[in-house]
């Protein structure tokens, strides 16, 4: 996966390939123009041609740049702004990305490019909040004192061990009500547990931090709010309001955990501990309670609670973001396809690209949503050869992807 480097790195880079005059290669449609760095305004950047151009270049049009510093790949995205015989000027790039992994490297999809296969699933569809995380129930191992099947009993062991960790403890469902304080809104719009003092109050000990991604911090409470339209000023004084609250009612620690199905939070564990009744939680409380919300999750599946509807969708408008030789990524809207695709599933799926339809099996390795649309990235793991090369040819002008990386000790970069 790329990683996008600082703004600080982004110009020492580009300061330190202008003074080497540096080689890179400019990737224009599905051609390959061999270049040297030249200039780094403000602006834009101007690149010395190596390699005379095989087709007219238009003003306006994208193009990829690869190049090496320091031994790492690295490329960026920019648009034409002028050339002539000899150079081409290309808008200051907004980031450099470095690849250390990728074999071959993305490209913009060219105009005739497009994808469609076959969805099995369940259709998931439940009048419980919607969270921005995502989780499917999957068979726990068995255990002594845990048991999927009997949802009695699997509650009554959470009760016996919640009142070994707290001073109060509960769970919370909401099928029959909606979220309405402030951490119930919280942990049901992001799909994480939500921390007493550590989520919200600035001025907890660092030896009393719990470091996990599965736990809000202050600034993702903060950004959740301002997202659901609230004015910054109007966040901060709900969140001072509740710290206050939970001051006076001698609030020590208090965790609420969503129980996820799926995209929907369908209720909450909570855990209360009071100044008096003892100290903080620790990571294995955490871990606990969050491995708990899934069992019980799955107990309720398998128990009927929810109702899914199973599904064999034909998907053919997905959106292409890039290819490359290895993978592709592409998005739909997130309605209804989000629930349909799960990380590391397999799929095959036809890829209509240069007037040939190439049959491929893949495999999901990505999974990330905005607003509005699911992105999914897939690896290709079953292609024929001749659909390989005519793929490579399509996307590279060759089937062997040109080595133009000097060695870092060549360029001294």
């Amino acid at each position: 996966m790329s990683t996008a480097v600082s703004r600080i790195e982004k110009e020492f880079i580009l300061k330190s390939l202008s003074e080497k005059a540096a080689p890179m290669e400019m990737r224009y449609r599905n051609h390959w123009i061999s270049c040297t760095l030249k200039e780094v305004n403000p602006s834009d950047i101007v690149l010395k041609y190596v390699d005379i151009p095989k087709e007219p270049l238009r003003n306006g049009e994208k193009v990829d740049l690869f190049f090496k510093f320091r031994g790492a790949r690295m490329t960026f995205r920019s648009h034409l702004i002028a050339f002539d015989k000899e150079e081409v000027r290309v808008a200051f790039p907004k980031g450099i990305y470095r690849d250390l992994s990728r074999g071959y490297e993305r490209v913009t999809p060219p105009g005739d490019v497009g994808i469609s296969f076959l969805v099995q699933g369940e259709k998931v569809e439940l009048n419980f909040p919607k969270s921005e995380s995502y989780d499917v129930p999957e068979e726990p191992a068995a255990t002594a004192n845990f048991d999927a099947s009997k949802i009695t009993n699997l509650l009554q062991a959470f009760r016996e061990k919640a009142r070994e960790l707290s001073s109060e403890h509960k769970i919370v469902m909401f099928r029959e009500r909606k979220p309405e304080t402030f951490e119930e809104q919280l942990i049901a719009h992001t799909g994480k547990i939500f921390l007493y003092p550590q989520s919200i109050n600035p001025n907890i000990p660092e030896k009393d931090l719990i470091l996990s991604a599965k736990i809000l911090t202050q600034e993702e409470v903060i950004l959740s709010e301002t997202n659901r339209g609230k004015e910054l000023f109007d966040v901060l004084q709900t969140i001072a309001t509740v710290n206050k609250e939970k001051e006076r009612k001698g609030i020590l620690q208090e965790l609420y955990c969503p129980i996820l199905f799926h995209q929907y939070v369908v209720g909450y564990l909570y855990l209360g501990m009071f100044k008096e009744g003892g100290g903080r939680y620790n990571q294995k409380v955490v871990e606990f309670v969050s491995q708990f919300a899934r069992l019980l999750s799955y107990s309720l599946m398998v128990n009927g609670y929810f109702k899914g509807e199973p599904v064999k969708e034909k998907v053919d408008t997905a959106e292409i973001v890039d290819i490359s030789a290895s993978g592709i990524l592409f998005a739909l809207p997130r309605e209804p396809y989000e629930s349909l695709f799960q990380l590391f599933m397999d799929l095959e799926f036809t890829l209509s690209i240069g007037g040939r339809n190439l049959k491929i099996g893949g495999r999901v390795m990505r999974k990330f949503t905005d607003q509005t649309h699911l992105y999914i990235g897939i690896m290709f793991l079953d292609i024929q050869e001749a659909d390989r090369l005519f793929l490579m040819e399509y996307l590279y002008g060759t089937t062997e992807v040109p080595d133009f990386y000097p060695s870092s000790e060549e360029w001294d970069l």
